[in-house]
């Protein structure tokens, strides 16, 4: 780190310091240019003589990945640059609270979760389909902004999905409570690891209960590869099975069935969301004692759908057994009484010609045709 104070960097004057990380010091700066004020993200590359080149080469991987991100859900990079032994990378300065410091203070609302976790696979549907690789999804790395807008920040260890940046044999990129079970192998990633992030971070939000937690990294690690999660319903009742089912995909350690993209994920927490508004929405109404009738004004001929009608028609890639509740149906066949016995023992009987004839339109039609014919020829016969 520096240990002068420093008053400007390349055309940015410093004004102030607004954190220090693994990599290097984040600076609250001015671009006089466009008179802005931004965020300046550092990396002292002289600090480490050994490992300079490693260190310059990611930092404008990071520079050059970030760049091709501009989406509503993260973080917007405006310019980098080198000035002697210091690279810079200058940002958008988000005024808001990260999710870290959100979940010390209170427990999230249920809907809340799901919504802060929807915007995420959002942002990371974006970058992933631009061959970009966040590797570290956290909630220290999850702005929280005002009117419920979400960011993701820091794409500092991002990697293109290609061959220009590769780690030295060893390394490992990213926090080890919040990285997949490949990831801890060091083996290759790829989006997959990132959606397994998310269902970590899905998850505290749900239960306030850190997954994967463990005193020292290697049993960390050993909780990842091996420990299977218990359902946030246990600990949350609000959680719903639909809910259950979209955590316990993001978590799979087998990467072949977890998630395969963003958008599949995000489409999923969708519909959860909607089913929750729902839900409350129906709570609501059990808590208003007066029953008001109130007319719709709208143009359109059809009329507004409930958000639960929304979520089955819109395009979710969830199983149809998790669409509907189907409890109702589950209980009956376990619970069977006398004239249900009677139903599945009996033999089917066989479909008689009478019978045929009386439900089924085609058959019916055709008799009819063949007994005319048959009356018609008879009377020609006999007249």
């Amino acid at each position: 780190m520096a240990k002068k104070k420093v008053a400007r960097i390349g055309r940015y004057r410093i004004l102030g310091e607004l954190g220090r990380g693994a990599m290097g010091i984040v600076y609250r700066a001015e671009d006089p240019n466009l008179d802005r004020i931004v965020a300046l993200k550092t990396i002292i590359l002289s600090d480490d003589a050994e490992g300079r080149k490693d260190y310059h080469k990611r930092f404008f991987q990071e520079a050059k990945a970030a760049g091709k991100l501009t989406h509503p859900h993260i973080v917007t990079t405006y310019d980098f640059g080198e000035e002697g032994d210091l690279a810079y990378l200058a940002m958008e300065l988000l005024e808001g609270t990260d999710l870290r410091e959100r979940l010390l203070k209170a427990s999230l609302p249920t809907a809340d979760a799901v919504d802060i976790a929807y915007q995420v696979a959002d942002g990371l549907a974006f970058a992933h389909e631009r061959g970009v690789v966040h590797r570290d999804i956290k909630p220290g790395n999850i702005m929280l902004l005002a009117r419920g807008q979400v960011k993701i920040m820091d794409f500092g260890i991002a990697r293109m999905r290609s061959d220009d940046f590769k780690t030295s044999t060893g390394i490992v990129l990213g926090t080890p409570r919040f990285m997949s079970p490949e990831q801890i192998a060091g083996a290759p990633v790829d989006q997959r690891s990132d959606l397994f992030s998310l269902g970590a971070v899905l998850y505290e939000m749900l239960t306030r209960a850190p997954l994967f937690a463990a005193e020292d990294t290697p049993q960390i690690a050993h909780n990842v590869t091996h420990v299977e999660h218990v359902p946030p319903s246990h600990a949350n009742p609000e959680v719903t099975p639909m809910l259950d089912f979209v955590v316990a995909r993001a978590l799979k350690k087998d990467p072949t069935v977890r998630y395969q993209d963003a958008t599949e994920m995000a489409g999923d927490l969708r519909n959860c969301l909607a089913e929750l508004h729902s839900r409350e929405a129906a709570a609501g109404k059990g808590r208003d004692h007066v029953t008001k009738t109130v007319k719709l004004e709208s143009t359109d001929d059809k009329a507004p759908q409930a958000p639960a009608a929304r979520a089955i028609v819109s395009d979710t890639r969830l199983p149809l057994s998790r669409q509907f509740d189907s409890s109702a149906a589950l209980q009956r066949v376990a619970a069977k009484g006398g004239r249900d016995r009677e139903r599945l023992a009996r033999a089917p009987r066989p479909v008689g010609l009478l019978r045929r004839l009386a439900r089924d339109g085609g058959p019916r039609l055709l008799f009819a045709v063949a007994l005319t014919a048959a009356l018609a020829g008879a009377y020609i016969a006999l007249g």
